[in-house]
């Protein structure tokens, strides 16, 4: 069944016996970054005061303007992160603050089977239904 297709070739990569494939199937992961959504506090309080003290006025309107609103989506290539990014250049602390803020959310990880689009995780009955076992 084409259902089953991630299946089969996920099963082909494991070893062992059928207990064992189904036992590491069931914690497999996958690398899957999630949204970076934080409030505007967050992100401050993640900055150096020194190095906030230290912007320029043109600096200080541009991150108003990126943390404007309730929540700012910080994501991986998103255009707010690599702003603040930019206006934050060279000021080491503040940035590792920042990293460290979204770390869990470009770390993030999701079951195998979320991956492939199941709806719920395997049991022994799909690894039947699949001709696994």
């Amino acid at each position: 069944m084409a259902y089953y297709d991630a299946l089969k070739a996920k099963w082909a990569t494991l070893s062992g016996t059928t207990a064992q494939k189904f036992a590491a199937l069931s914690i497999a992961t996958v690398a899957q970054p999630a949204p970076a959504i934080l409030t505007p506090s967050q992100i401050l309080n993640a900055c150096v005061f020194a190095d906030l003290a230290g912007l320029t006025q043109l600096q200080v309107s541009q991150l108003s303007l990126l943390l404007s609103g309730g929540s700012v989506n910080a994501s991986i290539g998103s255009a707010i992160r690599l702003g603040i990014q930019t206006i934050f250049a060279g000021k080491t602390q503040t940035l590792a603050n920042l990293s460290a803020l979204v770390a869990p959310f470009d770390n993030a990880t999701i079951f195998w089977w979320q991956s492939a689009g199941y709806a719920r995780p395997m049991d022994m009955g799909d690894i039947a239904a699949a001709g696994l076992s």
